[in-house]
């Protein structure tokens, strides 16, 4: 790894293991080496945790697996996932992780959660609007706070109303900026990468919500050209539904999440 993406590899895994040290995990020796990925293990009772950072992808992941006599099973979940560009991000990006992995190792606080969707078969391994929210926290910070709010107060988390009221405004003033170049970049990156790997609700929110939400035509300017091939289709399928009531379809098509999720979103 070169010096900026050790520094914040090292960082993270030495504040997330202090926590977990506490919870009696034990970290094992070494930072251990696979491919392009490097990571670190911490072990506990019936749980361990690892810290990874995959250098092809450009991106720390905190994963968690069970323990069965003694060492790890290696039914690796992903915790939470954050991109991590030393050429855009520095060692304030490193906190934001260091603070999200922390939370997601830590207790967590009583609050009355409303049941999920049950997602279908094909979409387990997919990432939901939270995940997708909290990698915006990386480029605006102030997200954590509000997302924090919006669970005290309604129990759950409204993700079309959030992503209205939070996100919509600061990525349309963000990409309307052609003087910030950089964080335009990584913002397309960021809804290229979850519209690829996110589940139906995301892609719905990225396509309806969020770019149908965007009226400052330099902002549309800005961000169109960095599209993945993919977005840029789904983006202007998603133009014939700006300004429309959506109902479900009938007939569920291959692209037809667009319609069909929205009405199941809150």
């Amino acid at each position: 790894m070169i010096f900026l993406e050790q520094k914040a590899f090292d960082l993270i895994a030495e504040k997330v293991g202090a926590v977990l040290n506490e919870q009696g995990f034990t970290r094992v020796a070494g930072e251990q080496q696979e491919e392009s990925e490097s990571y670190v293990l911490f072990k506990g009772g019936n749980t361990a945790y690892s810290i990874l950072y995959n250098q092809g992808k450009k991106r720390f992941e905190l994963r968690s697996c069970g323990v069965e006599d003694g060492e790890p099973d290696k039914k690796w979940r992903s915790v939470s996932i954050w991109l991590y560009d030393p050429e855009v991000d520095d060692i304030v990006s490193a906190e934001s992780i260091v603070n999200d992995f922390v939370e997601s190792v830590s207790a967590p606080k009583p609050v009355a959660v409303k049941p999920k969707k049950k997602r279908k078969k094909d979409e387990e391994d997919t990432n939901d609007p939270i995940f997708f929210f909290n990698r915006f926290v990386g480029i605006f910070p102030e997200l954590r706070e509000e997302l924090n709010t919006e669970r005290e107060e309604y129990g759950d988390v409204r993700v079309v109303t959030f992503a209205k009221e939070h996100l919509v405004s600061r990525i349309e003033t963000l990409c309307a900026q052609s003087a910030k170049q950089d964080a335009i970049k990584r913002c397309c990156e960021l809804l290229n990468d979850m519209y690829a790997n996110g589940d139906m609700d995301v892609r719905s929110i990225i396509t309806i919500v969020i770019l149908n939400g965007i009226e400052n035509p330099a902002a549309i300017e800005n961000m169109r050209s960095l599209f993945s091939d993919d977005l840029k289709k789904s983006y202007a399928a998603g133009l014939k539904f700006k300004g429309k009531t959506v109902k479900p379809e009938k007939k569920k098509k291959e692209k037809g999440f667009i319609a069909d999720n929205l009405n199941n979103l809150k």
